[in-house]
């Protein structure tokens, strides 16, 4: 780059804020290329709403949960057939070097990263497979559309490969990008006609899932078996509760463990069935805050866990009913 041209932005680029990074960046990268849905469209057409429980002695939450498919981006991609192509790159320099190509061609890029190493992010928690839109860089940044920020966010050029190549075993990562390849079109309608496809693998990777006990059902089941005994279990018991909470709740999930989100797709997708992920929903933040609470002693007091417990109960059988009907729905 010359003296005068150090900064390259992607004309046009508009940063939309969002719940959830996966499906903001989607709605985001698709906006730009002149398609207009809603972020709960694009959620849902990834096959989004899911359910992951992963123990993993020896690191911190050593009990781990998310209401979301690991493959968003992927998925939507798959079931809507979408020009949107995914490349990856486990080289750093080769990587950042398709990224970067993209935006001096005037085209954003979605990436997935682990955000514990984007610098405007406390690095608390390793959380890989978030998705962020790279709009611009300059020789030390590079400028980032991020879910709920208002405005573009920065991190270092130091920092970016460290957070696309993140190989926590949970999603190793290997400088994922998303990006419309030049010449190609997109269209909404043919998009919007994908949805029975994807509600039918949401519903099919919860009831027979592809990963067996530590995903769908048999993990939610497995979860409620569990998770009263996680103080005697996990030293990190109180960690793990809280973030449970929060992987509920707060963390993008747009609340009640991304089934609100969920809720409003299937409803723009003409589903009554929405009414059961709503009521999906609420008990998922009942949990969260039950979580919470469990959290906060620092003994475990055995009647928060056993009303943990009791709530984990009721979002299993509130599961249970919403994925067999939508099943049933094909």
């Amino acid at each position: 780059m010359t003296e005068t041209a150090k900064r390259v932005m992607v004309p046009g680029y508009r940063h939309l804020p969002g719940h959830h990074c996966g499906s903001t960046a989607l709605r985001n990268l698709l906006g730009f290329h002149g398609v207009e849905i809603s972020e709960e469209m694009a959620f849902g057409l990834g096959a989004g709403a899911c359910f992951y429980y992963v123990v993993v002695d020896g690191t911190s939450p050593s009990r781990f949960t998310n209401g979301r498919a690991a493959r968003l981006e992927e998925n939507f991609l798959e079931l809507t057939d979408s020009p949107l192509r995914l490349r990856t790159d486990d080289d750093p320099d080769a990587s950042w070097a398709l990224a970067r190509d993209a935006v001096d061609e005037g085209r954003p890029a979605l990436l997935l990263t682990d955000l514990y190493y984007l610098d405007h992010y406390g690095r608390s928690a390793h959380f890989p497979g978030h998705a962020v839109v790279l709009a611009g860089y300059d020789e030390e940044l590079a400028w980032l559309s991020d879910t709920a920020f208002e405005d573009l966010q920065t991190t270092s050029l130091e920092s970016l490969p460290e957070a696309r190549h993140s190989k926590q075993p949970i999603f190793p990562l290997e400088g994922h990008l998303v990006d419309l390849p030049p010449g190609e079109e997109l269209d909404e309608a043919d998009l919007r006609a994908h949805a029975p496809r994807a509600i039918e693998r949401a519903a099919k990777e919860m009831i027979e899932p592809t990963m067996g006990d530590f995903q769908g059902l048999p993990a939610l089941r497995r979860f409620a078996d569990e998770v009263g005994g996680w103080p005697e279990a996990a030293e990190d018991w109180q960690w793990c509760a809280r973030f449970l909470y929060q992987v509920v709740e707060r963390r993008g999930t747009g609340g009640g463990n991304f089934r609100r989100m969920y809720s409003r797709f299937l409803e723009e997708a003409g589903y009554e069935e929405s009414a059961l992920a709503h009521d999906a929903a609420d008990s998922w933040t009942a949990l969260a805050i039950a979580a919470r609470e469990a959290s906060e002693p620092e003994e475990p007091d055995p009647k928060q866990w056993e009303a943990l417990s009791a709530e984990v109960t009721r979002v299993l059988e509130a599961e249970e009913l919403l994925w067999t009907r939508l099943a049933e729905s094909r």
